[in-house]
């Protein structure tokens, strides 16, 4: 990790890459896919091969009278394979070899069957769904890991910005006070000259002091934004106090904004947004848990289909008799069963039910104030952006007017046509209009930030497939991006 702290200057890039690094919420996030990776495989389970196996001996002992005690020897072994299908079928084999061994010969049986069963009520959709719902559960988390780092990084731009902008704001207040002292000391001249009475060192000295009671604060002001920035990027308390200044300005405003549109650009909000996707997936899996719900509220029914394959023979050794030559039976063994089960009330799948069409009518209703809110937020975000465009021109032009009124009065000043009150008057015009222009250009940078987010282009289009999944080109975070390209 680089050492930010000892790091000469603070690059907006530096920060993004620290920030996504070590972001707890990303990090767990990033936990939760495994989770959910895991959570598919037990899901995935109910559909493995199941080997069953067993080994049997039995003896049984039998008192006789006037007669040795009678002995029974049992001894066999079992193997069994069965499988559940998607479609709710299982399939079931197995092999059941038993030796008796009495005081005659020793009776071997030997017995293949292989069974179906067939749900004819119940389907697919109460079988595979625990497994289909696991499956969009792990896309659900990848879709949540990227909406946290879009987050993380609107975040760390309004937080890089303003301590950029809180840096910018402290130089002012410096500045406005070294021209204050710069004009007291002036004046103090004169007067200890005799050439200015000594009443117009009060109004100075009082001005000074309002400049640096402004300048602590925004020094105090920057202290707070390199520490929001610093939790940010999950340093502890001593290298927030070390962390450079931002070296990266705050973005240049456009000459010209692109033509908007609202309908395209909230058109492809809406497939690019990893919130609203990952809303859609939540409802796939809700509807998906509804259909598994709908058949539970049917009756069981299974039609159970077998046949088996049997062969006796005499003698041989305990467990190794399958090898004795013997008789089978000239035709297989075959049944066919129909088992019915239905609890009459039926409250379990009747309050699931319930539960599920509540919980599905919960993210209908989220989904459409989801949409909503992002059309509104893509329109409100691009207002902001067009308004403090607009307001930065003016403010330009009223900060290179007032800097020209500031030396034309200090001239005045001179030539006893104005007094030291119009020329501080002006000064600290001067310094608001300083301070107004750097707040519009935060407005500007943050408004920006915001349409990159809620129009989801903070993040470039990949599929929620990829390894990889998010690839950022930081020197675009400042800028439209993808929105150029919308008409």
């Amino acid at each position: 990790m680089e050492n930010l702290a000892i790091a000469n200057e603070l690059k907006l890039s530096t920060a993004i890459q620290q920030s996504l690094k070590q972001n707890s919420d990303i990090q767990i996030q990033n936990t939760q896919i495994a989770v959910a990776q895991g959570q598919y495989l037990q899901a995935a389970g109910q559909f493995d091969w199941v080997l069953s196996s067993g080994l049997l001996y039995d003896k049984k002992v039998t008192p006789q009278i006037n007669s040795a005690d009678g002995v029974l020897i049992n001894s066999g072994y079992q193997l069994g394979m069965s499988k559940l299908l998607h479609n709710g079928m299982s399939v079931n084999g197995s092999l059941d070899a038993l030796a008796s061994d009495g005081q005659l010969l020793q009776q071997n049986r030997l017995k293949f069957d292989l069974s179906l069963i067939v749900p004819l009520l119940h389907g697919r959709d109460a079988t595979a769904s625990s497994e289909d719902v696991a499956k969009l559960n792990i896309e659900l988390s990848r879709y949540q890991l990227r909406d946290r780092i879009a987050q993380t990084l609107y975040n760390t731009l309004l937080a890089y910005w303003n301590y950029r902008s809180r840096v910018d704001l402290e130089k002012v207040a410096q500045s406005s006070e070294e021209r204050s002292q710069s004009l007291l000391r002036s004046i103090q001249k004169l007067v200890d000259a005799g050439e200015k009475p000594r009443a117009d060192l009060v109004l100075l000295q009082a001005d000074h002091s309002d400049k640096i009671s402004r300048r602590q604060a925004a020094a105090l002001a920057r202290i707070e934004a390199r520490t929001a920035l610093g939790r940010l990027l999950g340093l502890d308390e001593l290298a927030i106090r070390q962390l450079p200044e931002p070296s990266d300005a705050l973005p240049a405003q456009l000459t010209t904004l692109p033509p908007f549109s609202s309908e395209a650009i909230s058109t492809a909000a809406l497939q690019q947004r990893p919130d609203v996707r990952a809303l859609a997936v939540q409802l796939d899996a809700a509807r998906r848990q509804m259909q598994a719900v709908q058949e539970r509220l049917k009756p069981q029914l299974d039609l159970q289909l077998g046949l088996g394959y049997a062969k006796a023979s005499e003698g041989g050794s305990r467990y190794g008799f399958a090898a004795e030559a013997g008789q089978i039976q000239a035709s297989p063994s075959v049944f066919a069963r129909l088992n019915y089960q239905f609890p009459l009330q039926n409250n379990s799948a009747s309050g699931a039910m319930q539960e599920r069409s509540a919980l599905l009518s919960q993210l209908l209703i989220r989904q459409k104030d989801l949409n909503i809110g992002v059309a509104s937020g893509i329109e409100s975000a691009w207002q902001a952006l067009s308004n403090s465009s607009e307001q930065l021109k003016v403010a330009k032009q009223a900060l290179s007017l007032y800097e020209l009124a500031v030396s034309q009065e200090v001239v005045k000043q001179k030539n006893g046509i104005s007094t030291l009150i119009d020329v501080i008057n002006v000064e600290t015009r001067f310094v608001s209009a300083r301070v107004n222009y750097l707040q519009l250009q935060l407005a500007y940078a943050s408004a920006l930030a915001k349409l990159r987010f809620e129009t989801g282009t903070l993040l470039p289009a990949a599929s929620i497939h990829d390894d990889e999944l998010v690839s950022l080109d930081v020197s675009d975070m400042a800028g439209l991006g993808p929105l150029t390209s919308f008409h």
